[in-house]
């Protein structure tokens, strides 16, 4: 099964982080385009891809890696992930 990561970290104080902006949302919302697609994709919410200043992030597994990502990309993410 393909999976993709995406980072959750919450950092407090005055450093930015994925969470911060958004990614937990972000989670939810692959979630449920992957299920109204019905693609074989696991979501996998990881602490940290050491990329918080650039986040959100998200990562095929073994593949590419996308940063500052919204809910207006999971669309294309998507679309690039059922390619062959």
């Amino acid at each position: 099964m393909q999976r993709i990561a995406i980072c959750i970290n919450r950092r407090f104080g005055h450093n930015t982080s994925c969470a911060q902006r958004g990614s937990v949302a972000l989670a939810d919302a692959f979630e449920a385009a992957i299920a109204a697609r019905g693609l074989s994709l696991k979501v996998m919410r990881l602490p940290c891809m050491g990329a918080c200043e650039i986040g959100p992030n998200v990562k095929e597994v073994g593949g590419d890696i996308w940063h500052e990502v919204s809910e207006a990309d999971i669309p294309r993410i998507l679309d690039e992930l059922a390619q062959p």
